[in-house]
């Protein structure tokens, strides 16, 4: 079971180059030929991203990788999220994208970034026609741009920059920049219309879009429009996700351990599916389903002392009686019912136009609307504890079981409608007259952006919850926020009836327990830019080329949550106040082109590239930043080329202004004083003691500890970074290839993050200096004589922790290594053209460090749960006979393993009947009421790894006079993602996440010009 991370860079290179070393050889057997004319569909010069000179990806000081439209379109890929988020950048790191039902996310649910390299989406600056747009989302955590305000109907090409870029583009161009092309100069009219049918049901896809425009002597125009509707796929449409398995083995002959299930395979531990479940003092307890034939008493179905259940339950499930397991509740149909793909539509509409004022000046405005309704369907436990005494409990309950938590299964919807405006205008012209910049263009630009969403949320009533629980039927006088009338359900809810527990309740009782509410979101967005280029002056090698520019920006948000959940009185969630700030900053740039030598042995040019940039942020202050590249023509078919500069990202306004947020942690989480008696660590033991934890505690009878969540305002910085690239570029003349090979060093100090919770309170209680650690201000313990601590719910006999402010702090630093290669090469035959792109990218190395000094592991290579594998790729194969262009691409996601990390071996109750009473050991049903039974956990092991997964896409297209059909396969050999020993990783967690869920569709394409 064990897998060999040293293989992993060796394993990863040869399947690479399995696709691209016989293209290649074969290239380079080839006779010389002429250079074919360019098709409509290339891209054979661009204005590079990162620089405003004119180059391509294989002749610039800065690794550059190009994306057509064209190619995006052949493959099937419908939005701009889909297309950026295939690529080899990104392919081996966690995207924030639809399959994320459940968690938190930054720019909130529904939302879709792009994170390069896996440094965070919030260090990938996003830019439009080289420019900023605002960014759009719900919640307070509003800050990374939402790539689906712009449809891929629009796009023309995508320019990616692998390196950091704050000297030219201000903040957040840390890991690297994005730039989206948009089409221009269209002269007539287009309708397309698309969809993607997946072959086992679920997430369908399908898009309508429509463009016309007119190009005249002094101007043009065009409007576009943009339909996309992806449809849900729930956790029931797919076996793999419907059913979270164990997945162990026996660690001896690893023969796969996992329990049956009652209708075959295997049993299914579906997390929030555990439910329509009544957890007792005695254990938890289930109403008997039909035709179920359960376990007898002596097989463990019983109370502690042997006897049989009362009142007709059942034993849900009890370690070391693996019999009692196949029935138990571990699934039910809202688990089944949540959205693995969630779904999404998205309106767009698009215009834009420009006139010539004068032969030397242009006129230019836009303007874009989107239109986002999105939706989340997920399911959650409802576990109030029932007072005894309540009216609704069953006679002989209390005094048989105790403990009285019903664990009921609940509906968690998400919704949002997110409603995006971004206007622009612009002034460009040139300097003909002017004494000084003769001959230089200049360019005034100013754009606002403004995204209004409301978003809504299931959530249960903590007051009305509180009235129906305690000793009364129901208690009026406990409904103090959210005004709920006791008259609406007379008599109270048996909460612990079968109909009930299972989820069933009445329309009263549901509106009386369960509600949803909307909040609301703006976010606006001002700038404006002024900027000049040209030449200074010539040297012998050539024109020295410069830019100067100035850029003012402000933005400010406002997140106003629904009021329970600004009162505190969401059951069981977290809840948050309302955030609100701005900021502003003005920044001056510039940048120069110096060619150094030319024509000389060796050096038929050698350019150095330098910018330069001065930002002030109102918020923390200002920051400097350069850049510095070399650009080396060795000859006409070698070219080095290398790059050394320094970024930086402010932090964003969520980061600076969120409103606390509250959530909840267990005290084994976050207390180093749980058994400190037992550590080695003198401070631990000594502060622990300090603080009136007695020996031997081990936070018995606590409850959570509340985890505070704010802004860092008046103490945060902005992160900074180093970045260096050395590439080499290999273009021979004898045959029409291109190959790039090109390595990056990113380095990010001060990262703004949340320390967390444990290691705000482990720090604390290490420390030499307690209690005045500043770590030690920020937690609260029961019993503990500081500020603002008291006795806990547990009572004044348990020390727990109260609270922790986990805010936002200056504190990680972030470590990338990585080697990006990048091939494409052409040939003409008397049949047609054949083109093969490939490109590939290996993460050497991924570590984020939060204690200085403090070695930590490098995550490069590991699991989606993780940071992701080390190897992705993409390889094109495409070729061109007249009318018809036929493409196969194939996307690898190299493997991946977390077994440095937390091993590849375990121990488990559930698959163990052997116990212990006291020094008797023996299997489990001989011992049942002879004493207090301890079950003896057995060695399992685990496979934390995954393997190599390669996704294969065929497409074909006949082109006609005014029609194009095409159509093709997405996921050919319908490959399912990989497992791992982890009960949630087929459940559409984190770790699905770089993995095809929908499996194999069929795609049609139909476009129209007139």
């Amino acid at each position: 079971m064990r897998f060999d991370r040293k293989t992993l860079l060796a394993t990863t290179i040869i399947a690479g180059f399995t696709v691209l070393a016989p293209s290649i050889a074969a290239a380079q057997d080839q006779q010389p030929a002429p250079a074919p004319a360019a098709s409509s569909n290339e891209v054979t010069e661009v204005v590079v991203t990162g620089s405003r000179i004119h180059r391509n990806e294989f002749n610039s000081a800065a690794p550059i990788q190009v994306i057509t439209s064209d190619t995006a379109t052949l493959e099937g890929l419908a939005t701009t999220s889909e297309i950026l988020q295939s690529s080899s950048l990104v392919a081996g790191a966690f995207q924030v994208n639809n399959q994320l039902t459940g968690f938190v996310v930054t720019g909130g649910p529904g939302s879709s970034t792009i994170s390069l390299r896996g440094l965070g989406a919030n260090r990938t600056l996003i830019l439009v026609d080289g420019h900023r747009m605002g960014p759009a989302g719900v919640g307070g955590t509003v800050g990374p741009f939402d790539l689906n305000v712009v449809p891929s109907s629009i796009v023309d090409r995508i320019e990616i920059l692998k390196d950091g870029a704050s000297s030219i583009y201000g903040s957040d161009a840390v890991a690297g920049v994005i730039n989206l092309i948009t089409k221009k100069n269209i002269d007539g009219g287009i309708i397309n219309a698309s969809g993607r049918v997946t072959q086992h049901g679920g997430g369908d896809e399908y898009d309508v879009n429509a463009a016309w425009g007119k190009v005249f002597d002094r101007g043009f125009f065009n409007v576009s429009a943009d339909y996309n509707d992806q449809m849900v796929l729930h956790r029931g449409d797919r076996p793999d996700t419907s059913c979270a398995a164990d997945y162990v083995f026996d660690p001896t002959t690893f023969k796969r351990l996992d329990l049956p299930g009652l209708n075959g395979g295997f049993k299914c531990f579906n997390g929030a599916g555990f439910a329509n479940v009544l957890r007792t003092s005695i254990g938890d307890l289930i109403y008997p389903d039909a035709g179920i034939t359960y376990p007898t008493p002596s097989q463990g179905n019983s109370t502690g002392s042997g006897a049989p259940i009362p009142f007709g339950l059942e034993r849900q499930a009890r370690a070391g009686f693996p019999l009692t397991y196949p029935y138990a509740h571990e699934d039910n149909a809202l688990y089944q019912r949540q959205s693995i793909i969630s779904p999404n539509k998205l309106y767009t509409l698009n215009f834009r136009a420009g006139y010539d004022l004068t032969p030397d000046t242009e006129l230019t405005f836009g303007l874009l609307l989107n239109r986002r309704d999105s939706q989340q369907l997920g399911s959650r436990q409802f576990f109030p504890v029932v007072n005894g005494a309540n009216p609704n409990v069953p006679a002989g309950f209390a005094a048989n079981f105790g403990l009285l938590e019903p664990i009921i299964p609940a509906k968690f919807d998400f919704d949002q409608t997110v409603n995006y405006a971004n206007a622009y205008v612009g002034l460009k012209g040139k300097f003909s007259e002017f004494p000084v910049f003769g001959g230089w263009d200049w360019e005034l630009y100013g754009r606002a952006s403004r995204s209004d969403a409301t978003y809504g949320y299931d959530f249960i009533y903590n007051d009305r919850v509180n009235a129906v629980i305690g000793s009364q039927a129901c208690n009026q006088s406990a409904i103090t926020i959210s005004g709920g009338q006791c008259s609406s359900i007379p008599g109270g809810i048996p909460l612990l009836n079968k109909a009930e527990l299972s989820g069933q309740f009445t329309p009263a009782e549901q509106a009386f327990l369960f509600g949803h509410e909307q909040g609301k979101t703006t976010y606006d967005e001002q700038e404006f830019e002024a900027s000049m280029t040209g030449d200074l002056f010539s040297l012998p090698a050539g024109k020295v080329g410069a830019a100067l520019g100035f850029d003012y920006r402000h933005n400010s948000i406002d997140d106003t949550p629904g009021f329970n959940n600004r009162n505190g009185n969401l059951w069981g969630s977290t809840s948050a106040g309302i955030t609100k700030g701005s900021d502003a900053v003005k920044e001056v740039f510039a940048e120069v082109d110096v060619p150094l030598l030319k024509g000389m042995p060796i050096v038929k040019s050698l350019n150095l590239q330098a910018s330069g940039r001065y930002t002030d942020y109102d918020s923390y202050g200002s920051n400097t930043t350069y850049k510095v590249g070399l650009d080396w023509q060795i000859n006409s078919w070698l070219r080095l080329r290398g790059t050394k500069g320094t970024s930086f990202r402010a932090p964003a306004l969520y980061e600076l202004f969120l409103a606390n947020q509250t959530g909840f942690q267990g005290q084994t989480a976050v207390d180093p004083c749980i058994q400190w008696d037992q550590s080695s660590n003198a401070n631990l033991k000594a502060n622990c003691q300090a603080a009136g934890v007695p020996a031997g505690y081990v936070a018995a009878n606590s409850s959570s500890a509340l985890i505070i969540t704010g802004g860092g305002a008046g103490h945060l910085k902005a992160e900074t970074s180093k970045a260096d690239t050395l590439g080499l570029v290999f273009t021979p003349s004898f045959v029409d290839l291109s190959v790039a090979v090109d390595y990056t060093d990113l380095q990010v100090s001060n990262e703004v993050t949340t320390f967390g919770a444990g290691n705000i309170v482990n720090s604390c209680y290490t420390a030499a200096n307690f209690p005045a650690n500043p770590f030690c201000q920020l937690v609260t313990r029961a019993g503990f004589n500081g500020p603002g601590n008291t006795n806990g719910p547990g009572g004044t006999n348990v020390p727990e922790i109260l609270t922790v402010n986990n805010s936002y702090v200056n504190v990680a630093s972030q470590v990338e290594r990585a080697i990006d290669l990048t091939v494409r090469y052409r040939h003409d035959f008397d049949i047609g053209r054949f083109q093969l792109d490939s490109q590939l990218t290996w993460d050497l190395h991924n570590t984020t460090q939060l204690f200085a000094g403090v070695p930590q592991p490098s995550y490069s290579g590991t699991t989606f749960g993780f940071k992701g594998p080390a190897f992705a790729g993409v390889t094109t194969l495409r070729f061109e006979h007249g009318p018809w262009t036929g493409l196969w691409t194939v996307q690898m996601i190299g493997p991946g393993s977390d077994v440095d990390l937390i091993g590849e071996t375990g121990s488990s109750t559930r698959y163990s009947s052997t116990c212990r009473v006291g020094a008797v050991t023996g299997p489990c049903s001989s011992l049942i009421g002879t004493g207090t039974l301890t079950v003896i956990p057995v060695p399992v092991a685990l496979k934390n790894r995954v393997e190599m997964t390669t996704y294969h896409t065929i497409s074909l297209r006949r082109t006609f006079d005014t029609w194009v059909v095409q159509g093709g396969i997405q996921n050919l050999f319908d490959e399912r993602p990989p497992s791992v020993s982890n009960t949630e990783f087929r459940a559409g967690t984190a770790a699905l996440n770089g993995y095809d869920v929908l499996g194999r569709r069929f795609f049609l394409n139909i476009s129209k010009k007139f």
